[in-house]
This record gives C-alpha cells, structure tokens and sequence, in this order.
C-alpha cells in the first residue's frame, strides 16, 4: 500500500496535531574484528581507553578545583571548637560566652550579646546585630591584628532573623597600612593604592533572595570601573566600586532561623606577580575559588562574569589572571570585619522595622578551618 500525500492528510483551515518519528541507524564497528568487511579495529581500544581517561581526568580535576580544600580543617581537632584557640595557626576565637572579647570590638549602633542556649550555636550565647529602620544602617564587629599574614582563612556561623531583609554589605577581610589614607572609612568610589600606603580587602555577599547566589565584592589596586565596558575610568568621580565576583557553580538556597557555616580565604601574591587568590566554602563545600588561570570567565566594567547572559553569549572567555593585591610587602592581612550594614536600597521592598543577624563561633586562621567538629558523647 502506497503512502498517503500530504495534501490528503493535512487542511490548510484546520489546527491539527502531528506525531513527527525520524529513525536513522548507521553501523559503527567500534573495535576488534569486523565479520562482514574483515577488517580488524583493535587498534581503537587504545584510543577509546585514552579518552575515557582523559574525561575522567577532566571530571576529577573539574571536582578537585571547586572543592579542595574543604571539610574539616583545623575545626577537626577541636569537637565543638572547645580549645580551638590553641592551635598555633588561630590568631582569634570566640563562641561569645564570655561576651564580646578584644581585640573583637563592635563599631556603630545595634550590635549586642544574646544569652540564649537555645539559639547559640555551640555554648550558651551569640552576637547579634540589628539595624532599625529609619533610625541606622546596623553594626559590626571588628578586629585588627598587629602582625600581618600573607594567607588569612575566616570562619563564622551566620544565623538570618526570618523576617530580615539582606545586607548591603556583610562579611569583610583585607590589609591596610598605618598610613593608608582612608584607614578609617572614607574610600568608598575609590582605587586604593597596593604600596606602603595602600590597603585592599574583599567582602563576601549573602543571596540578595532565596534563590540567588554568594559571591565577593572586592577592592585593590588593579580593581576595574564600572564607567566604560573596558574597565577604565572616563574622569567622572567616583570611578572605583567594589568589584564583582559570582561564580557558576550555584551556592545552596540560603535558608532563613538556620545557622549557616561560612568561610572565606584571601592570600596574598608575591610583589610583581599575579599569584594572589581568594575563595569561600558554605558549611564546608568550597564554591568559589579565584586564582591564576582559573575560573574562565569575562571582564566587563567592574564584574568579572561565569555565569549569566554576559557570560553565556560571549564567545571568548579567558581564564582569571590572578590578583596582585600588592606591590609592597608591608602591605599584609591584617583585619577582618562582620559588617551588617543596610542602605536604604536593603529597606527598601521590606516592612519590619528590625532587620536581625546572629553570628557565633568565629575564628581567624591562617590555615582552612572548616566546619564545627561533633563532640562525642
């Protein structure tokens, strides 16, 4: 029976819905001895083997470089981090049941001590910071440690109030000298300086929503300006925001009344090279990790894209060159921040008056810290 025409089976005047099959085969002999042509393929399991081991490789290197290090770290030797401050690498650590200790001291308004064994991570108490609305921008925390370090790990639990609208600005770590002129505020719009009268410091944003993602906003002296596409100031003032750092492998839906482990690491480069890195791992998977030649990624104005439409249509990406954060070696680590500042931008689409953070179980190392280790009954 011969097939039917189109013209019998479809009408111009009607909708109609169609089953579309395309089949296709070809015969691909892959290795070994052909029965029908004779020919012997042995020769390809040699090339089959190579490339399964080559995309095997791949996959493993891909997983190593979002992931190492991570785990346990230094937190492994201290279960529920009782005695942690012990090791030779911690520079601090609290888990503020004796308060709020120096050098920690808090700056601004809304910043207080809540006893409550319940909500504390570990022990019986946590920091908690609030910024009212229409009264300030909220508080921090900050330390200063006199002999500067050239690789810097922080830890804290972090702890959003259900209702909270998200910061402005969270947690930040970086370097200034005792004669950098801005070393008390003021150097926002502006590239700092990366010699003997320079600073640097990059800070970790939380998700602006559920379903957003972690990444850093970051200041030093090679940062980029968000006037032209190519990253150059074109002379209007205030040239200099903090540059963006997201990243493409997706961070975890940020849950809200639930203690989240955060950590972050900067190290420094070798004056006159690009050497210099920077990642952070959420409750103990790293999700972010610049350094020379890694991630692939697109420079445009202030943001350096993996991820997203200025990523994805771009056909030429380039690996990440590395930071030179400095060009004097007295420029070192030497600060930490736990901002929780909000502008008016944060209160802006929110209703409470309160916007509340807790923050518990902080410690500054110069080796990777890693989650809190369980205690053993």
């Amino acid at each position: 029976m011969g097939r039917p025409v189109c013209f019998d089976q479809f009408h111009a005047a009607e909708i109609g819905i169609v089953h579309a099959v395309l089949r296709y085969a070809r015969r691909v002999f892959l290795a070994g001895v052909d029965h029908i042509t004779g020919k012997d393929f042995a020769f390809r399991r040699e090339w089959i083997l190579i490339a399964a081991c080559l995309l095997v490789g791949q996959s493993l290197a891909e997983e190593a470089r979002y992931r190492q290090p991570e785990g346990r770290g230094v937190a492994a030797q201290y279960p529920g981090d009782k005695g942690i401050a012990e090791h030779p690498d911690v520079i601090y650590a609290t888990d503020f049941t004796k308060g709020i200790e120096a050098p920690l001291r808090p700056r601004r308004r809304g910043v207080s001590l809540i006893e409550d064994s319940d909500l504390a991570r570990t022990g019986g108490a946590a920091a908690r910071i609030v910024a009212t609305k229409g009264a300030d921008e909220g508080g921090d925390l900050s330390i200063q440690w006199d002999e500067g370090a050239e690789q810097i790990f922080v830890r804290v639990y972090v702890r959003f109030d259900k209702n909270t609208a998200m910061p402005h600005h969270f947690i930040n770590v970086g370097g200034n000298t005792p004669t950098y002129e801005f070393r008390w505020g003021g150097g926002a719009g502006r590239r700092p300086p990366g010699d003997e009268n320079g600073s640097f410091g990059t800070t970790l944003e939380p998700p602006k929503n559920p379903d957003g993602y972690w990444q850093f906003y970051t200041y030093w002296h090679e940062m980029r300006s968000w006037q032209t596409p190519e990253g150059k100031s074109d002379g209007r003032p205030s040239a200099y925001y903090g540059n963006n750092f997201g990243y493409p492998k997706k961070t975890p839906r940020l849950e809200r009344d639930s203690w989240i482990c955060v950590e972050y690491m900067i190290k420094l480069n070798q004056v006159g090279e690009h050497d210099g890195e920077m990642a952070f791992w959420i409750d103990g998977i790293n999700y972010g990790h610049w350094k020379p030649g890694s991630p692939q990624g697109r420079w445009l104005r202030e943001n350096f894209f993996t991820r997203g439409q200025f990523f994805e249509n771009f056909a030429n990406p380039q690996p990440f060159e590395g930071f030179s954060w400095r060009t004097h070696e007295s420029l070192k680590i030497n600060r930490a921040q736990l901002q929780w500042f909000l502008s008016e931008r944060s209160y802006r689409d929110s209703e409470v008056d309160e916007y509340i953070v807790y923050f518990d179980n902080l410690v500054i190392s110069k080796s990777y810290i890693g989650p809190i280790a369980d205690e053993i009954p």
